[in-house]
């Protein structure tokens, strides 16, 4: 699955990247397997112990672990003085946090996204996440990855909206 999800955010072709929700980084190392030589991959996790984790364990200098919450990856971008990310990554389990907060990381990761960047999310819910990726993005894909268990979604968004 988390080559399949590589493919969607298109990292053969990406230089900036972020992942939201990054865990123990088994999504992490295929993105950065897949990502160019002069690519940069920005983690964000709030978890204290998976930041460690993450840290101890990947060394790779593409790699930037970040121990915030998604919402600052705002300041990560005009930190760095980029337009937008190519592609923003997310297994945050969204279905564990409120409405407002959702919306929140959402409008963030809208606000940063290149205009032909992708925003790819992984859920297991079928229809949790799906109506507010619209409010956001003009465009929401939904596939179904049987090939996990369980099954899970996979959504693919493009096309920030200018009011996000």
């Amino acid at each position: 699955m988390a080559r399949r999800i590589a493919r969607l955010a298109g990292m053969e072709t990406a230089h900036t990247v972020v992942e939201l929700g990054p865990g123990t980084g088994a999504i992490t190392r295929e993105l950065l397997a897949a990502l160019p030589d002069d690519g940069q991959l920005w983690a964000f996790e709030v978890y204290p112990p998976f930041v460690s984790h993450l840290r101890a364990t990947i060394d790779d200098p593409r790699l930037t672990v970040v121990p915030e919450s998604a919402e600052a990856i705002v300041e990560v971008r005009e930190a760095q003085g980029l337009p937008g990310f190519d592609a923003i990554v997310s297994a945050v389990p969204f279905t564990l946090l409120e409405p407002a907060e959702i919306t929140k990381i959402l409008q963030a990761a809208a606000r940063t996204l290149h205009p032909d960047g992708v925003f790819v999310a992984l859920q297991y819910h079928p229809r949790y996440l799906a109506p507010l990726l619209r409010a956001q993005f003009a465009d929401v894909k939904r596939e179904v990855y049987l090939w996990n268990i369980p099954p899970a979604l996979l959504l693919t968004a493009r096309g920030p909206r200018e009011n996000a």
